[in-house]
């Protein structure tokens, strides 16, 4: 029996219709597609994504050019690559929690748990990893030796190391919740101004009072993140651990770790030969290309990341997904690829005429190269979305290959190889992630008629 509301005249439907017609007809078209945008949950969240990236890049931009004024340029270097190490080594302490939590806690009975228990694993996890690190340190890269040189700077180390983890994972809790306005609030404007603020205070302490600005900022965006997470998305997060919550989820995560280890090696390693082969001015020319290109590799990041997200909520239309997000991310890396490369030595002079004279080469490949982290970003997180892990690890393999084969045989020519390695190797590892997405049956590039259950 179909209950109608007896104050609603017989002829209001036609009426609210036509109204309904005219604004539609009448209605701006600038205003009418802002608002379907903010009403599309990829679009809305690959916004603040992008919004937050680029905000928090505008900051470590003017980080580093505080940096480069205020500290030698061999300090820089030092620092540069400590840093590098330091934000991937988070990501190794996660073991694949984080793409763990955007693909299961839109449907999770348990979501506080879960989370709780993310959190305290990835707390563990640092002291595993970072921890290995720093015995490691005089052998792998002797030039970061002071991160050991006293108990103090150590477990400095390891808190910053954890506050950087946990920060990470909660930007995932954000992700998989579509309330990516948090990560911009946190990530974007408070740990940006607080990097911002702070080189000053420690310009006393050389390289480690970089590192110090930049993982205090990292750590104090940590507390907030999970405040916001209690308060505002009324997550119960708390030192719990569970066993059985983390076993029912293991393979996915381990597998999700094999993989993003394989595409993060190259980026914690490229530094590092780069410091030891060549010395630490042209590690810090790098890296500040690096950062540069990855002004524009933000928007593929974000928008990957929300495909991830609406792929993971229940009845996504992934082709649709698919189609879309792809659109996106070229229509965002044309232009800001373009811009980059045109404007590539004026940028690097605004740090000193060093970083101009060592790095523009460098600088215009990378920007070249983000067409080709666009194409892989793309593909491997649609082979995440749709569990084809195995392909995810063999396309990251092959990145990892390419990306260190070439920057070991090469490096010693010239900075520019080890642009020329990542672009390569990015393009690589897409041409094999696309290719199982086509002959996969779950993929959304796979050529097949839908089954009754999917066409209901």
């Amino acid at each position: 029996m179909k209950l109608e509301a007896p104050a609603r005249p017989a002829s209001a439907p036609r009426r609210w219709r036509a109204a309904a017609l005219a604004r539609s007809t009448t209605r701006p078209a600038g205003p009418g597609r802002i608002a379907d945008i903010r009403r599309d949950p990829l679009m809305s969240n690959s916004f603040f994504l992008m919004l937050t990236t680029v905000t928090a890049a505008a900051a470590g931009f003017l980080f580093w050019i505080l940096v480069a004024h205020l500290y030698p340029a061999e300090e820089v270097g030092r620092a540069s690559s400590l840093i590098s190490c330091v934000y991937l080594l988070s990501y190794f302490s996660l073991f694949g929690l984080s793409n763990t939590l955007v693909r299961h806690l839109p449907t999770s009975e348990r979501p506080g748990d879960e989370t709780s228990t993310a959190v305290v694993t990835a707390c563990f996890g640092t002291l595993l990893v970072s921890g290995t690190f720093v015995l490691a340190v005089p052998w792998l890269a002797p030039q970061l030796a002071f991160v050991h040189s006293s108990p103090l700077t150590v477990v400095v180390f390891l808190v910053l190391a954890g506050g950087a983890a946990v920060n990470l994972l909660t930007d995932s809790v954000f992700v998989a919740f579509r309330s990516t306005r948090y990560n911009f609030a946190i990530n974007g404007v408070l740990m940006g101004s607080l990097k911002v603020a702070l080189p000053v205070a420690f310009v006393f302490a050389g390289a480690m009072g970089i590192f110090l600005a930049s993982g205090l900022a990292s750590a104090v965006a940590a507390a907030v993140s999970i405040w916001v997470a209690r308060r505002k998305l009324r997550l119960r997060v708390r030192p719990y651990f569970s066993w059985r919550l983390l076993r029912r989820t293991i393979a996915y995560s381990l597998s999700n770790y094999v993989a993003c280890s394989l595409n993060l090696v190259p980026q914690i390693v490229l530094p590092l030969v780069v410091l030891e082969r060549l010395g630490p001015v042209p590690a810090a020319v790098f890296f500040i290309a690096f950062q540069i290109a990855n002004l524009v590799y933000c928007a593929s990041y974000a928008i990957g990341d929300a495909l991830f997200a609406e792929g993971s909520q229940a009845k996504a239309d992934l082709r649709s997904i698919a189609r879309r997000s792809g659109a996106a991310m070229l229509a965002v890396n044309v232009p800001a690829a373009a811009f980059v490369m045109l404007l590539a030595g004026h940028i690097l002079n605004v740090f000193g005429p060093e970083y101009a004279r060592g790095g523009t080469t460098t600088l215009l490949v990378f920007a070249l190269s983000a067409l080709g982290v666009a194409f892989y970003t793309w593909a491997d997180f649609l082979l995440k979305v749709t569990r084809q892990l195995t392909a995810s690890v063999v396309s990251n393999l092959v990145a990892f290959a390419v990306i260190l084969g070439i920057t070991l045989a090469k490096v010693d020519e010239g900075l520019v190889w080890a642009a020329i390695a990542w672009g390569i190797g990015n393009v690589a590892s897409g041409v094999v992630a696309t290719a199982a997405l086509l002959l996969s049956r779950r993929g959304p590039l796979a050529a097949r008629r839908p089954s009754r259950k999917e066409a209901s």
